[in-house]
């Protein structure tokens, strides 16, 4: 225990869980779109290939979809995951600009995915509901570690010291 920062906030296992999680997810979603922003020239031949070796047409289809985006909505998605990353590294801080820049992010991200690209990468009521979901429990998580903090001014244990010694001469 670091006895200069008694009063920094604690973390909640919770939160913990859920920040590994946005690791793991975005920092994945980041790799994929930020190579896709690089790479999405490649994917018709990809699809094709895809059809000669007798891939279901669901597949097909998405990967076709997926050939109508273009590179800068790639690489703008992959901004945003990075900016979520980034949020969750700084909630597990106890920062609420983490939490501020984490909402930003999957707010642009519904925008890109809903608004601007549509197609294969349109988010359906269920990622709706768990990007909310995290969301509040971020919220949740987050305002508790910062209430428990412990708001008291640093030097009070030491003027309790010096008090009682100024009583006993």
């Amino acid at each position: 225990m670091d006895p200069f920062n008694e009063n920094k906030p604690k973390r909640s296992p919770w939160l913990v869980v859920l920040a590994v999680l946005t690791f793991i997810f975005s920092g994945f979603s980041f790799l994929t779109y930020f190579m896709l922003s690089f790479t999405s020239g490649m994917l018709p031949s990809v699809t094709e290939m895809y059809e000669n070796m007798g891939m279901p047409g669901e597949v097909i289809d998405a990967m076709q979809q997926l050939t109508e985006v273009s590179s800068w909505q790639y690489f703008l998605l992959s901004l945003g995951y990075a900016l979520a990353v980034v949020g969750a590294a700084l909630m597990l801080k106890i920062n609420k600009l983490g939490f501020h820049l984490y909402v930003i992010a999957q707010i642009w991200l519904f925008v890109m995915c809903n608004l601007v690209i549509k197609g294969a990468l349109t988010m359906n009521w269920m990622n709706i509901f768990t990007t909310i979901l995290v969301i509040a429990c971020y919220g949740i998580l987050l305002r508790e570690a910062l209430m428990n903090r412990d708001d008291g001014n640093q030097f009070s244990d030491y003027e309790e010291v010096n008090d009682q010694d100024d009583d006993d001469e």
